[in-house]
């Protein structure tokens, strides 16, 4: 059985949850049919015509793209225009595109978490580095017979419900009386159709952020024995972790912009980086932001970095990085946001096989610099 569009979609959401995107950022499914079977998807970077070629060669039915086709309002298809005939031909071929731009930019395992991996910041101590909202934490309570809270537990707690801080499967739980009674047709876990059952049962209190929801309610309802658990989840005025543009943190050993700018230009594959910093210097502290990062400057020195790394620096962000003794490595939009394709492919590939479906994922073939360099 093959996965349909908007269950891809789904998955893709439960990594980059669409209300993390900024205001005005077209996500989402962009073109096709959401209940479309899809025997193939690709995953690229953006969608142009050597995608829309690859799909088609490659028999896709959905293309997922970090960068969305429809950014600004579409006032007409025109097929004498580039952008019109490659919609035009999409539609023709009952292709579908599914975009995560922002808010996969803004996810805690998106584009900067992946960059900050590669590039070898440390885990411990790193924040966001320029934030546009929090978390929403969700509160699930639900209620299961005695003898089965710790397996449910370990099973929440596994699922990303419970996390306070430090601590994980953190929760609460009371004993109490559920009363109900099975009706004709039921196959109840407990109890006899037709008769009113009491059953010593416990109450159990769980916190979880909403981003999990989807996961944490599956998880539930596989572990519970009951045929009709019951269960609620309350939304709370409690801010969750903060979300948004890039992280900021400390490398384990200082470094020189030279050795900085080498480890860019090997792990991002970037035929050539633009940089600047104070001579003479060692760097710890440092910022970055997959796509343009001209707009996080000031945001970067207040946090206290020595060096930021993004892409589509003008010569006017220069001029502020410099006035305020922050050095920049220019290396690349596209270069610094590519590496989430292999994390997102990853990522619909595990979701689809643990759900049992025979959708295949495939990567496109990685684009080659915007720029020629002479």
């Amino acid at each position: 059985m093959y996965a349909t569009v908007r269950q891809i979609a789904g998955y893709i959401e439960e990594l980059a949850p669409p209300e993390l995107a900024l205001p005005g950022d077209p996500v989402g499914l962009q073109i096709g049919d959401p209940h479309a079977g899809v025997k193939k998807v690709l995953i690229a970077l953006g969608f142009d015509e050597k995608v829309l070629k690859e799909a088609l060669d490659e028999e896709a039915a959905l293309v997922v793209t970090h960068h969305p086709l429809l950014f600004e309002p579409l006032r007409r298809v025109d097929e004498s225009e580039p952008r019109g005939a490659l919609i035009a031909e999409a539609l023709r071929h009952r292709l579908a595109v599914y975009s995560a731009h922002s808010n996969l930019d803004i996810a805690p395992r998106g584009v900067s978490y992946i960059l900050a991996e590669r590039l070898g910041l440390a885990k411990e101590g790193r924040r966001v580095l320029k934030v546009t909202g929090h978390e929403q934490l969700l509160k699930l309570v639900l209620y299961l017979p005695e003898g089965y809270e710790e397996k449910m537990l370990e099973t929440l707690g596994d699922a990303g419900t419970g996390l306070e801080g430090r601590y994980s499967h953190c929760s609460f739980q009371v004993a109490g009386t559920g009363t109900f009674k099975p009706l004709e047709g039921s196959t109840p876990f407990i109890g006899t159709p037709g008769r009113l059952e009491r059953v010593s049962e416990i109450r159990m209190e769980m916190i979880l952020p909403a981003s999990q929801r989807a996961a944490v309610i599956r998880a539930l309802l596989e572990a519970h024995p009951y045929e009709e658990p019951a269960y609620d989840l309350y939304p709370l005025a409690r801010q969750g972790e903060p979300r948004g543009l890039g992280l900021i943190g400390s490398l384990e050993i200082p470094q020189t912009l030279p050795e900085i700018a080498g480890r860019c230009r090997r792990e991002l594959g970037a035929a050539m980086v633009r940089c600047w910093a104070p001579p003479g210097q060692k760097f710890s502290r440092v910022a970055l932001c997959g796509g343009s990062g001209g707009s996080l400057i000031e945001d970067a020195v207040s946090g206290g970095a020595g060096i930021f790394i993004a892409g589509d620096f003008r010569f006017h962000d220069l001029e502020k990085a410099q006035a305020h003794g922050l050095g920049l490595i220019d290396a690349g939009h596209g270069e610094t946001e590519e590496l989430v394709i292999g994390h997102l492919a990853a990522h619909l590939r595990s979701s689809l096989h643990e759900a049992g479906l025979k959708t295949e994922v495939v990567e496109a073939t990685p684009s080659p610099p915007r720029w020629l360099f002479m």
